[in-house]
């Protein structure tokens, strides 16, 4: 990742910030794992999150592609305590947002979607 990458990173994180409510963390993930993260919840263990969500992104890749559904776009887990939205930049980089406010799913949706069209350009 380059410096304007990078800085159209922190850039697109000051605006989920302000615009998501009870933000947890933002990941962002290249091949080789975490590229650059915030994190407002201490207590999330990060590379456990990344390990076990890339897995569950791989499957619902190839799910996706097997079926004839396109390329994936975008991937959103709903717990009882959070949300996790995962959000393909490219073939090997995506943006996770993990956020505690189910109510706004919509909300932290489209905000993601804003950030990862801000990192790609």
């Amino acid at each position: 990742m380059d410096n304007s990458q990078q800085a159209r990173f922190r850039k697109a994180l000051e605006k989920l910030r302000k615009n998501v409510r009870d933000i947890q963390a933002v990941i962002l993930v290249g091949p080789e794992g975490v590229v650059d993260h915030m994190v407002q919840d201490s207590s999330l263990d990060i590379e456990t999150i990344v390990g076990e969500y890339t897995t569950l992104l791989h499957i619902a890749r190839s799910a996706s592609q097997d079926s004839g559904s396109g390329s994936l776009v975008e991937n959103i887990v709903v717990s009882e305590r959070s949300i996790m939205i995962a959000r393909i930049l490219s073939e090997e980089h995506y943006l996770i947002l993990l956020s505690r406010s189910q109510d706004q799913i919509g909300r932290a949706r489209y905000e993601l979607k804003q950030a990862a069209w801000q990192i790609n350009r």
